[in-house]
């Protein structure tokens, strides 16, 4: 364990900076604690209910070293504490009280749940009767709380705690293996569950979906929601049948997840560079047109186009929003959720919308021909439509809309741009170090030799703060197609591909794989990172 030195004159340990800034005079590690960092099995060597009446986190093992976070280095007290509580040797990390207050929670739930399926939890399904008026069901209802039912819960609500995208249920020879999606990369969520539990849960998330538990041998996909600590999380199942049995995806919608933003999210709490910030706002302040934003699933569209409206919000404009489902709620705008048993869809969502005097539309995705004519003539009328599509590129979307058969030049007169973007992981700064990269797979990337040359190639080694994925949040990196009278006339007349790029490139449009490989020349992201999300024919 480091010795402590003397203490620096720093009065109050109110920021971030601060607080490293002390950790670093007293030759300490600061970190920040990030979702899923903490492992059930810290609480091997450091109990619990200790840990939080002490105020730390364990935050690593290796080689029967314990990691503990800890938020003020100058306790001298608690040192000769830990030394007595904890059976192991141990490092300590400095990291912020709230980090460590939030991580405790979230581990505690997560080691309760996961290693102990016989606790009890207040958790409830929301249905809709046939009348559709909200009918609340206790579990206990669907079925008595057996171990499965328990372990099933348990599952959720671990997701919900890590902030996770999707749970992964994949039936394998031996058993059935449970992962979550954080940060779209798959981590094993626990130990392997026996093959004899196997069907007993998968069972039970089909009667939490009201799915048919008989039928085994098609496809099925299914939605609930639960009401859990006062908030509704909406949840997506898809199963699949494999040889060894049923596959299941749940995808998780939590509403609260955008909290972290507080009530007024904007672009600027996205992360994103100056130059995407003032092409998304020159674009959200138009006073009509069709403003496109594609991706594929979890590339963050939804919270991109909810941070153009929330900056529009003003009060002085009517907004209204159709989706399925409402993903995050935005005062000062109507928000209205598709409803396929009403017979509510995206298309007759809309034409009910435009007849109610709107300024403003955002259409939460563009999935048919009736959709996308509606959305064109709304902009075509003197509304601003915002909406996501589904594509991997810029130009994708115009193969797209001229797949479905829209009227190519209505398409392209109400057309004002569109933005096309993926998610990259960031290197974890607290473990950053110089990375060397083969002369083949730098050549193979589509990088001059002068930006080759001019590189900081970096990666992350791996740490307690990171998880030991060398990875640390996430951020967005975009391409704009601007539609410009130009590039307009192209469209219009069908031009090739190779055209269009060409136009694209006297506008200086950068492409995602630019402004990815952008990132990793500066250090603050991997190649593999970049190649993992974006092709090399992009660039």
């Amino acid at each position: 364990m480091k010795a402590q030195q003397a203490k620096p004159k720093i009065l109050h340990l109110t920021t971030e900076k601060k607080l490293s800034v002390l950790a670093r005079k007293l030759g300490l590690k600061y970190v920040q604690i990030r979702p899923g960092m903490i492992r059930p099995e810290f609480f091997e060597k450091i109990p619990v209910e200790l840990a939080a009446k002490l105020g730390v986190a364990p935050v690593g093992l290796t080689d029967n070293i314990l990691t503990i976070a800890i938020s003020d280095p100058l306790d001298l007290e608690l040192d000769s504490k830990l030394v007595d509580a904890v059976s192991c040797e141990i490092d300590i990390v400095v990291a912020e009280a709230k980090q460590i207050t939030e991580a405790l929670r979230q581990s505690e739930s997560s080691k309760k749940i996961l290693s102990n399926v016989g606790q009890e939890f207040a958790v409830q399904v929301v249905r809709e009767g046939r009348e559709g008026e909200e009918q609340v069901i206790d579990l206990q209802t669907i079925q008595g709380q057996s171990g499965i039912v328990r372990l099933t819960n348990s599952i959720l609500m671990a997701g919900m705690e890590k902030q996770v995208s999707d749970i992964h249920l994949e039936s394998q020879e031996p058993g059935l293996e449970v992962k979550y999606r954080i940060d779209g990369v798959l981590y094993p969520a626990m130990d392997q569950i026996d093959v004899q539990h196997r069907s007993e849960l998968i069972s039970r998330i089909k009667i939490l979906a009201d799915l048919d538990i008989a039928e085994q041998r098609i496809p099925q996909d299914g939605r609930f929601k639960l009401r859990f600590e006062n908030r509704d999380v909406d949840f997506r199942v898809s199963v699949l049948p494999t040889p060894f049995g049923e596959d299941v995806v749940i995808r998780i919608l939590d509403k609260a997840a955008v909290a972290r933003f507080g009530t007024s999210l904007t672009l600027d709490d996205l992360g994103l560079g100056d130059k995407d910030i003032e092409v998304l706002r020159k674009s959200a302040r138009e006073p009509y047109g069709l403003v496109l934003v594609t991706g594929p699933t979890g590339s963050g569209k939804t919270t991109t186009l909810y941070s153009m409206l929330s900056e529009l919000s003003t009060g002085e404009e009517k907004i209204i929003t159709v989706e399925d489902p409402i993903e995050y709620r935005l005062p000062g705008i109507v928000q209205v959720a598709v409803n396929e048993k009403k017979k509510l869809t995206f298309a007759s969502g809309l034409r009910s919308i435009l007849r109610h005097d709107p300024d403003k539309i955002m259409i939460g995705e563009i999935r048919d021909i009736n959709t996308a004519e509606i959305a064109i003539q709304a902009a075509l009328t003197g509304h601003l439509v915002f909406a996501s599509v589904h594509a991997n590129t810029a130009f994708d979307v115009i193969s797209r809309f001229t797949h479905w058969g829209v009227d190519r030049h209505d398409f392209v007169t109400s057309l004002n741009s569109i933005v096309a973007q993926r998610l990259l992981r960031l290197n974890c700064r607290h473990c950053l170090d110089d990375q060397l990269i083969p002369v083949a797979e730098l050549e193979g990337s589509g990088l001059p030799i002068s930006k080759i040359n001019e590189a900081n190639w970096k990666y992350g080694k791996g740490c307690p703060s990171c998880h030991g994925t060398g990875y640390s949040g996430r951020v967005g990196v975009m391409e704009h197609l601007k539609i410009s009278a130009e590039m307009a006339e192209l469209l219009v007349r069908r031009a090739s591909l190779t055209e269009l790029k060409q136009a694209a490139s006297t506008q200086n449009m950068r492409t995602i794989r630019q402004a990815a490989l952008e990132l990793a020349i500066a250090g603050r992201t991997t190649l593999a990172e970049v190649n993992r999300v974006t092709f090399s024919e992009q660039a």
